[in-house]
């Protein structure tokens, strides 16, 4: 029987420590991540990639925010799987983030068991909000 493929995930984050502590702590899961530094790297990565099973998204990103490059991910490919992660976000922005497809929201600073559980969730079909 074929062993299923790890699940690679790109963690799109500006502050570079958190892309670091993010990749060990996803890697460390089990995952194989790539990471990138704000919206249009993190749009030319997944396009280039043959294959990303979930995008990481944090909100707060410089020129542009996590709805914009949402949009974008959708516009590559309309089954893209996205988790959104923020400190804060308004009930409008959540609201404009569900429409727009995100499948969950990861609180940040990020808890492990709480990471681990929203993506198993969000790789699984399930909501992760």
């Amino acid at each position: 029987m074929a062993q299923k493929p790890t699940p690679i995930i790109l963690l799109v984050d500006d502050d570079p420590l958190i892309r670091v502590l993010g990749q060990e702590l996803l890697e460390h899961l089990g995952y194989r991540v790539e990471t990138a530094g704000n919206g249009s790297e993190a749009l030319e990565k997944f396009q280039r990639m043959k294959r990303v099973d979930l995008v990481v998204l944090d909100y707060c990103l410089p020129g542009q925010n996590g709805c914009e490059v949402l949009k974008g991910f959708k516009i590559l490919d309309k089954r893209a799987r996205v988790l959104v992660a923020s400190g804060f976000l308004s009930s409008k922005d959540m609201a404009s983030l569900k429409q727009e497809g995100a499948l969950g929201l990861i609180n940040k600073p990020y808890r492990l068991t709480d990471l681990q559980h929203r993506i198993k969730a969000v790789l699984r079909g399930r909501s992760g909000f």
